[in-house]
């Protein structure tokens, strides 16, 4: 096995019935982080917040080689990580090199592409992802911008539950993640926000004047 579809829910009733097992949280935050998990790290330094949680945290750096053994974890968390990883092959050979297994949470392009605040120059989205089922690998190629965005990442989570596929690619992997380069995307023009308003305007009252007229 390497790559196939799952769900977080599946997955976190899983590592609850294998609490034994040695989970790493891999760019987690002290404030939004699995709790199935028994290892945690992120690039920022949450070592305090994880000490008074009696967690085991470990800072990581940027663009280096992840600072554990060789398959020390049974089980990887990503959740919405790779998306942010300027060198993503590089990156995903280490967590193949320290984790046996795992999980990956990925947004969807559309998400990528109508929520607002993740586009920091630095820590920003960088990929696009999609998934290819019938050879089971995972594709990315480089983030374009085809919508003016005009959701919050607050205003998704509160609806993202109704809509989950639209919003959020889930996998499950063994041994190797399958991930593989495809042709970038061309945008000749982007979709802006106020044509979208127009149009949204535009159809209300279509809708309201022929119901006027019957």
């Amino acid at each position: 096995m390497s790559i196939r579809r799952t769900n977080k829910k599946s997955q976190k009733r899983w590592l609850k019935e294998n609490s034994h097992l040695k989970i790493l949280d891999l760019g987690c935050s002290s404030a939004n982080y699995w709790q199935e998990a028994n290892h945690f790290s992120d690039i920022d330094d949450f070592t305090e917040d994880f000490k008074k949680k009696n967690l085991t945290f470990t800072k990581i750096e940027p663009n280096k080689k992840l600072p554990f053994k060789d398959k020390e974890f049974d089980y990887v968390i990503l959740s919405h990580v790779m998306e942010h990883v300027p060198n993503l092959i590089e990156f995903k050979n280490e967590v193949e090199r320290i984790a046996k297994a795992g999980y990956i949470e990925l947004p969807t392009k559309l998400n990528d592409n109508i929520v607002f605040g993740c586009d920091e120059e630095v820590f920003g989205h960088k990929w696009w992802f999609e998934f290819d089922d019938e050879e089971q690998v995972l594709l990315y190629t480089r983030k374009v911008d085809a919508i003016e965005k005009f959701l919050s990442v607050g205003q998704v989570w509160k609806f993202q539950k109704y809509y989950e596929d639209s919003f959020i690619l889930q996998f499950y992997w063994k041994d190797k993640i399958n991930l593989s380069e495809r042709e970038a995307f061309k945008v000749e023009k982007k979709i802006t926000f106020l044509s979208l308003v127009k149009k949204y305007f535009s159809k209300k009252i279509r809708v309201f004047l022929s119901i006027v007229k019957k």
